[in-house]
């Protein structure tokens, strides 16, 4: 190099040439100096911790669904909700791709402790999206916890998994069910003037707590509860059940069952001479056209979400394209706010390097999500509070009728919202 100066400036002197390849030296120095401090400038005083997303890395979020046994149908759904949310970013974040980590929870929580319990000590998780059962959440938390890690559900519905959280760490863009049950009250009392009730239940903890809360609701418009029976799972002689709620002709019958026990109590108290001019009113869970196509000729109403506006309108007729059938629950909707909650809160936080690098504090994003400040969703206006509770909470009645029971048509048409 220094024969290259001689020869093309043969009047610089040695010492002089020395003098500038020093100075040209620095100046490279310098130049690389301070690309490597603004990139190590990232640094984390996060009191939980930080998740580090090095260039050309992905951003990984967790996705704990049921992938696999009596429920993977539902899972799937909500899946292709969180998936259609990322396609919807172009599958990118702040310049780098979204990579979404699949945990089969079996919706059983041994399965879904598990398979957390797999992935404990993963410092790339941003979080998880997920799970859909409630039982699966409380096994889960422990580790969620451990971690630091943020758990956002589109389909845990059960009140205490928002009650007195130690840290916050579990939220959810699904209302707790507490909610439709207080809607169907209202229905009834309010919109069909009834005023004596039967309710029948299972045993299960879901649908022991919606009774109960349309049972208190009711009562305290100012209706009466006639009678109120417990089925047991796979119970198939109602014989003796149905003859006492005969005996106290309710108007309005309120399910709060699962199948397969929906469909043989609808069959049967569409037979029965006494019972059979009741109002059936039902709850989320029989919200499906499988269901609806197996009530025959009995007519039944169900309580639901309600969904407006362009974005919700698009994402069905996006989503009916690709797949050749709308949505055929509200999940896939609120697995899409999940998506978007957490995505948006992860941009809002994150540091971002000259070279690309993120730095995202995982207590800033736990703050973050609840803060209080709204994100539109397809649900509506999105808004955490302290507690963890995202949802917009908006029910309406919809009715199974001839149509949606032959399988003409799907969506069943709305009757009536709860304001």
């Amino acid at each position: 190099m220094a024969k290259f100066f001689r020869k093309a400036n043969p009047s610089i002197s040695q010492g002089k040439l020395a003098a500038e390849w020093l100075v040209a030296l620095a100046v490279l120095g310098l130049g690389l100096c301070l690309s490597a401090c603004r990139t190590n400038s990232l640094t984390c005083d996060d009191p939980l911790g930080c998740v580090v997303v090095r260039p050309n890395n992905p951003v990984r979020i967790g996705v704990l669904l049921p992938l696999s046994g009596e429920t993977a149908g539902w899972g799937q759904e909500l899946s292709r909700g969180i998936e259609q949310a990322i396609m919807d970013r172009n599958g990118e974040l702040l310049g780098h791709d979204i990579e979404l980590i699949p945990l089969d929870s079996a919706c059983d929580p041994a399965v879904g402790e598990q398979i957390v319990e797999a992935v404990d000590g993963d410092e790339t998780l941003l979080g998880i999206i997920g799970p859909a059962c409630s039982d699966v959440a409380q096994a889960v938390l422990p580790v969620v916890r451990r971690n630091n890690w943020v758990l956002i559900s589109p389909a845990t519905t059960a009140p205490f998994l928002t009650d007195n959280q130690p840290n916050l760490a579990f939220f959810r863009t699904v209302p707790n069910h507490l909610q439709q049950a207080t809607a169907a009250a209202n229905f009834a009392y309010e919109q069909l003037g009834v005023r004596q009730t039967a309710v029948f239940q299972d045993n299960t903890e879901y649908n022991n707590l919606l009774a109960q809360q349309f049972s208190d609701t009711f009562t305290q418009l100012g209706g009466t509860v006639s009678y109120q029976a417990s089925l047991a799972a796979g119970q198939t002689e109602l014989a003796g059940v149905l003859a006492e709620a005969a005996s106290n002709a309710p108007q309005l019958i309120y399910l709060a069952l699962f199948e397969p026990e929906a469909t043989l109590l609808a069959s049967l108290l569409a037979e029965s001479t006494t019972l059979n001019r009741a109002t059936l009113l039902g709850s989320d869970s029989l919200f499906s056209a499988s269901f609806a196509g197996k009530l025959g000729n009995t007519n039944l109403l169900v309580t639901s979400p309600v969904f407006t506006g362009d974005a919700y309108d698009a994402f069905v007729a996006l989503w009916t394209i690709r797949y050749e059938t709308p949505p055929s629950s509200p999940g896939p909707v609120y697995a899409y706010d999940a998506a978007l909650l957490l995505l948006d809160a992860i941009k809002a936080v994150a540091e971002v390097g000259q070279t690309g690098a993120l730095v995202v504090g995982r207590s800033a994003l736990r703050q973050e999500l609840a803060s209080g400040e709204t994100v539109e969703g397809l649900s509506g206006a999105l808004r955490c509070s302290p507690t963890g509770e995202c949802a917009v909470a908006s029910y309406g009645v919809y009715e199974l009728d001839t149509a949606v029971r032959t399988n003409a048509a799907w969506p069943p048409p709305l009757v009536w919202q709860f304001e």
